[in-house]
């Protein structure tokens, strides 16, 4: 019996090609999607899972009074305060990573390295593998490197103790070699170091971890956290708040940079929303054709319950033709992950491992709800379709109001896809190209860190790419912007003394930066020669918060008596520009003379400008300047475009893939509103025959047709329109500048989804009514 109905289910699948045809694809691509969006959410949200008990493994971070935001820095004395104040804690370990140049023979590589002590290998449970533990007590003389890293640059890892690297700027030896961990984390490494630290309060560059005992309190111990006052026991420290983080929970936090991130966790979470609509689409596509269909085969289902068939027997049949084609839409599915895989990892930096089991899984469960999904309408119209049959009733009009609403869903979806995509690319536009207030085109910066910049004054200079260059005595603004942060307790103007604190960024510039960045000047002077160190230029944000309306002569400062008092004193200002992400609220600043930065001085860079379209050239020269000159400094080296293309690659990657999304929902509606005409064509033709004999032409019967799918499509464009404007204010809203949502925008997306539809039933239209009305009317 199976056997017979599946005969009975490819031949329907085969007798209607085009349909099939087309819900095989948007299924299969749907699948795709939400497959490889939920693996990418779970890969995500996994990072450092693998630690022992890392449900309970915190990162401690801190507010520091004089600098913004929060750090993920603290001092080393912090870790045994906590230990001692909160018995919560069961370990802790403080330690440094970084990034550094491991150098071995000819072969140079940039690896991630902690400086670590026992503690730290304790906590993690760090094996010791070959060699002596002696290397954390070197002095930096010696070095571990893990299993992994020792396979990969030695053909035996006992070859690999005793070696002669370097490490950084130090020469020194592998004393030992110790287990690693997976790439899947935060904090990957490949070297271990001799940590160093320090005993002060106010050094803070170490990074606190810490694990809870089992059944604590989280949100309680959280709170205790908060409200410890590391000022109160130590004036030399500056921490004002304590937070703690998962440290599974750090990939979607402020602890990684954002220019590290290929795509935020919301829009991967928005890509996963996108496939599953997309798999709405294609069920509703399908559903709307096979229901037509159903109708159409109103003489056949009599016929089998007439000759015995009961109504199980007609439900099975029709769930077996549903199964048939979500399993071969699955087997698609596969073939497309597999066919997209290598790139899927490569975009989305996924660590290569074994995926297609949990793939498996996901589209499973996705087909599983499907099919429970279309069950219900199936068996509503099929019960109701027979019924009518065998009373000889004609058709009512449920199967053609559930056909308009398929089809209303199909497009409300493409609508909104295509109008949210419009938007994200008109924004990355508009971010990419808008004024912002200052010149980061064909703008690049080159820094040495121990190495001598002052050598490469002139060798930039004469490179035949470089059109103008600064003396290294600056900082770029993007992305490096304030390397010094003053914390402001009084200026001109202040109603009343208050404890609140602002934190102005302090940048050095004289006249020659300010033109070399294109900054406009309102009102006053630009920094000089003869400018005093505590005179300064601001913006009109640092204007707006003091509540100047003219800021010249007027002064800000600092009075705390745990400090120097600093007093700047206004002598111009300049327009606003943005050097942040574009997420973020431009931030207090102040230009002073170089000179009184004296001691940031020595990792400051030349700022250069180069010719259109000669970046890779540049670069390519002056990398190997420092490969000749300095091969042991570190080499700072970026264009400002670039670095502020960074901020926007979320947005870019989302864009790509609602790209994607959009032409396949389109495609999805269009080839459905096709393959419907086409029905429509054989259930009518009858009446377009009489039509054509009553004098109607083919443009009249075009108008009939287009007339019907229009009201559907505005009726679908009332309700996506709104509702995608609703979603892209709020995502509007989080960008400082922002862009406008133009009515072309809703008119244009309208029209070119009114022409492709037309275009659709055009194509096929054209066909049905040049037939012959006698031979039609013969043949009924």
């Amino acid at each position: 019996m199976i056997k017979h109905y599946l005969k009975v289910a490819f031949r329907n699948l085969m007798k209607y090609k085009m349909q099939s045809f087309v819900s095989i694809i948007g299924l299969a691509v749907g699948f795709t999607c939400f497959a490889l969006s939920a693996l990418w959410i779970r890969y995500e949200m996994t990072y450092d899972n693998f630690h022992k008990g890392s449900d309970r493994i915190y990162m401690v971070r801190a507010h520091y009074a004089n600098e913004p935001g929060t750090s993920k820095f603290t001092p080393y004395p912090l870790m045994e305060y906590l230990q001692d104040k909160m018995p919560e804690i069961e370990a802790a370990t403080a330690f440094t990573p970084h990034h550094v140049k491991f150098r071995l023979e000819e072969t140079e590589q940039e690896v991630g390295m902690i400086d670590a002590d026992s503690v730290f290998m304790n906590f993690f449970d760090i094996q010791l593998l070959k060699g002596t533990v002696n290397f954390l007590k070197s002095d930096g003389q010696e070095v571990a490197i893990t299993k992994e890293f020792a396979k990969r640059l030695f053909s035996k890892e006992e070859d690999a103790l005793g070696k002669e690297v370097e490490v950084g700027r130090r020469v020194c030896k592998i004393g030992a070699i110790v287990s690693g961990w997976s790439n899947h984390s935060n904090i990957p490494y490949n070297i271990l170091a001799p940590a160093r630290h320090s005993p002060r309060w106010g050094s803070s560059n170490e990074q606190l971890f810490i694990r809870v005992r089992e059944r604590t309190d989280i949100d309680a111990f959280r709170t205790k956290m908060s409200t410890v006052h590391i000022n109160d026991i130590e004036k030399e420290s500056e921490l004002s708040d304590l937070l703690i983080t998962r440290m599974s929970a750090l990939r979607y936090s402020d602890y990684v940079d954002k220019a590290d991130v290929v795509i935020s966790f919301s829009y991967i979470f928005y890509f996963s929303l996108a496939g599953g609509l997309v798999i709405i689409c294609s069920l509703f596509n399908y559903l709307t054709l096979f229901i037509s269909r159903l109708c159409m085969r109103n003489r056949e289902m009599a016929l089998r319950k007439v000759n015995g068939a009961s109504n199980k027997a007609l439900s099975v049949q029709f769930a077996i033709e549903l199964l048939l084609l979500l399993c071969i839409a699955l087997f698609s599915g596969l073939l497309l992950v597999e066919m997209s895989m290598s790139r899927f990892l490569n975009f989305t930096q996924i660590e290569p491992s074994s995926y297609y089991g949990e793939i498996l899984v996901y589209l499973l469960a996705v087909i599983i709800l499907s099919f429970l999904f279309t069950l219900m309408p199936l068996s509503y119209f099929r019960r109701r379709t027979l019924q009518e049959t065998i009373k000889g009733n004609v058709a009512t009009a449920r199967p053609y109001l559930f056909r308009r609403i398929g089809i209303i869903v199909q497009l409300m979806v493409s609508l909104s896809f295509i109008f949210c995509t419009v938007v994200i690319m008109k924004q990355l536009h508009f971010l990419k190209n808008t004024d912002l207030g200052m010149e980061r085109h064909n703008v690049a910066n080159v820094a040495l860190w121990n190495g001598d910049i002052y050598q490469w004054a002139e060798k930039i200079k004469a490179l035949s790419m470089v059109t103008e260059t600064l003396p290294p005595a600056y900082f770029p603004i993007i992305p490096t912007g304030p390397m010094m942060y003053a914390e402001i307790t009084n200026w001109d103007g202040l109603p009343k003394v208050t404890e609140k604190t602002l934190l102005v960024g302090i940048m050095p510039a004289k006249e020659e930066f300010f033109k070399f960045y294109d900054l406009k000047l309102l009102e006053g002077e630009f920094i000089s020669e003869k400018s005093q160190q505590n005179e300064v230029v601001v913006d009109e944000s640092t204007c707006l918060k003091f509540g100047w309306k003219h800021a010249l002569g007027k002064t800000f400062g600092n009075n705390t008596n745990s400090r120097q008092d600093i007093t700047y004193k206004v002598v111009g200002v300049v327009k606003n520009f943005s050097y942040r992400s574009p997420t973020s609220k431009p931030g207090l600043i102040a230009f002073q003379r170089p000179e009184a930065q004296e001691y940031l001085l020595n990792r400051a860079g030349i700022l250069f400008k180069f010719k259109e379209g000669t970046w890779n050239e540049c670069r390519e020269a002056i990398e190997k300047l420092h490969k000749e000159e300095f091969p042991n400094a570190y080499l700072r080296l970026f264009s400002e475009e670039e670095e502020y293309g960074k901020y926007l690659r979320s947005e870019d990657a989302l864009m790509k893939l609602l790209s994607f999304v959009s032409l396949v929902c389109v495609l999805i509606s269009v080839f459905g509103i096709f393959s419907l005409v086409t029905l429509s064509c054989e259930q009518r033709q009858k009446e377009i025959a009489i039509r054509k004999v009553n004098g109607a032409q083919i443009r009249h019967i075009l108008q009939m047709f287009f007339r019907e799918y229009l009201l559907l499509l505005v009726i679908a464009a009332v309700i996506a329109f709104p509702m995608g404007y609703v979603v892209m204010r709020q995502w509007l809203e989080t960008y400082v500048r922002q862009t406008v949502i133009n009515g072309w925008v809703y008119v244009g997306i309208f029209v070119v989804v009114a022409v492709i539809i037309l275009l659709c039933i055009i194509w096929r239209i054209w066909k049905a009514a040049r037939q012959n009305p006698a031979e039609v009317i013969k043949n009924e």
